[in-house]
């Protein structure tokens, strides 16, 4: 059996106040996703129901990543 396809919105929203470069993404008005942090050159990736840790080179494979995740383990 495979899943219905559906389309997910989603927006990418960047923290200010932190002490690295930090991105969020979420679900507009619903919940977020995950957290995309920029350490020593490499995007970490943290999901954030089950706080799972993935690495990436860019910011959009960090989401691509992240999307992917959720989409097969937490929705």
């Amino acid at each position: 059996m495979s899943r219905k396809q559906e389309n997910i919105g989603i927006e990418v929203n960047e923290l200010t106040g932190r002490k690295l470069p930090t991105w969020e993404v979420v679900v507009p008005k619903k919940f977020q996703i995950g957290l995309i942090e920029l350490v020593d050159g490499k995007y970490r990736v943290t999901s954030s129901k089950s706080n799972s840790v993935m690495y990436a080179k860019t910011l959009d494979a960090g989401i691509s990543d992240l999307l992917a995740y959720f989409t097969l383990h937490e929705k």
